[in-house]
């Protein structure tokens, strides 16, 4: 139990840390998923412009 409760306290004494390693972390993956989004929804909607033009 004290182990989990010394892990919870340096999780939270690094979020409230101004240059935080878990923030850090998540706002990378945040902008992986958002290029990732881009990367795929590009094509996707140029796809869906193409069939919508060969219906007209």
């Amino acid at each position: 139990m004290e182990k989990i409760k010394a892990a919870v306290q340096t999780f939270v004494e690094d979020i409230n840390s101004e240059d935080s390693a878990t923030i850090e972390v998540f706002g990378q993956a945040t902008n992986w998923l958002f290029s990732l989004i881009l990367f795929l929804g590009v094509p996707f909607l140029t796809f869906v412009i193409f069939q919508f033009i060969t219906l007209i």
